[in-house]
């Protein structure tokens, strides 16, 4: 398989490159890990491989590889969490195009090439109900139908519904792998490293951080925090001025990998990134306490806690935090 605009994951694309070459693909795939680290991107490059009339596969030049970067190959079928962030059941008489039941109406369908493709990206979004109606159509496809379940969390995903896919787990990017991506547009911005650094390992992650606003913001929320840790002071920031531009779980996860940077430096292990000077924190238990916080609150967000205002109250409330409650350190940057 061609893997030339693909962006880490060697073993997992050897994995896949194998099933082409021998024709051993699986009915029903799922592929796991976090958010923003190609999943989505690698899933339409398989099926663009498998449908792909090239010798280089996908050669992205054969019609067949241009229709489906167009998004318009009859039987390559996309699904994706709606305004609301879920994959909807669908109504049992209207079937609305990108619904389960809709997805299960077309897959009863022939298929022009000899060959369907499903992307199911954010499966773990679909309702139990709808994970349920999804299942026969999962344990016996039409022939030659391939299906490839996406999701950030498997957890959510029935046990009936994980028994029936080759799970393929996918781990987050190297730092080295998002600094040279997001290098190769040629800015001229000295902050890269750090970027690539509190990323995640997330290319989506590192994507919103380039930004100059949305970074700024988060310096500047982290630069009162730290001040606060340092000297108990008022806190003065907003964290309400990053959270409306970013997701929660993005604003949480970023914050979560400045601290940890930061308690590797207050604790002697000096990274490699350079920290603005204001981020600091000279007690290195308070930064500890802090990102236990921070882990605290992105567990919680199912619960749809007010970010904003949980951030605050427990900062107010750090010098209170049960020592024996702690866990180790390098629990914490591990």
């Amino acid at each position: 398989m061609n893997f030339k605009t693909i962006t880490g994951h060697r073993h997992q694309l050897a994995h896949l490159d194998h099933m082409l070459e021998t024709g051993m693909i699986p009915q029903a795939m799922l592929f796991t890990g976090m958010q923003g680290i190609g999943k989505a991107k690698i899933a339409l490059h398989f099926f663009s491989a498998l449908f792909c009339t090239g010798a280089d596969k996908p050669c992205f030049a054969c019609k067949n590889c241009i229709q489906t970067a167009k998004k318009t190959f009859p039987d390559l079928i996309e699904l994706y969490p709606d305004e609301k962030g879920r994959i909807p059941l669908g109504s049992p008489d209207k079937k609305e195009p990108g619904s389960i039941r809709w997805l299960i109406e077309r897959l009863s369908k022939k298929s022009v090439s000899g060959a369907t493709g499903v992307i199911i990206d954010g499966a773990d979004t679909i309702s139990i109900e709808g994970q349920n109606a999804l299942l026969k159509s999962i344990e016996e496809p039409q022939e030659e139908t391939h299906i490839i379940l996406i999701a950030a969390n498997r957890s959510r995903l029935l046990p009936t519904i994980m028994s029936r896919c080759m799970v393929i787990p996918f781990n987050p990017l190297s730092t080295d792998d998002v600094l040279r991506t997001i290098s190769e547009n040629g800015t001229a911005r000295t902050d890269l490293a750090l970027i690539a650094a509190i990323a995640g390992g997330s290319l989506e992650t590192a994507g919103v951080l380039m930004n100059r606003e949305i970074m700024d913001k988060m310096i500047d929320l982290c630069g009162h925090i730290s001040a606060y840790l340092n000297k108990m002071t008022p806190l003065s920031a907003d964290p309400g001025a990053v959270i409306k531009e970013i997701s929660a779980d993005t604003f949480l996860t970023v914050m979560i990998n400045i601290y940890r940077l930061i308690l590797m430096k207050s604790i002697g292990r000096d990274a490699d990134v350079v920290l603005p000077g204001e981020l600091a924190v000279t007690d290195g238990d308070k930064v500890h306490k802090f990102i236990k916080i921070l882990l605290a609150l992105r567990k919680g967000l199912s619960n749809n806690l007010n970010i904003k205002i949980s951030i605050k109250g427990m900062l107010y409330a750090l010098e209170r935090m049960d020592e024996n409650a702690r866990p180790e350190i390098p629990s914490i940057l591990y």
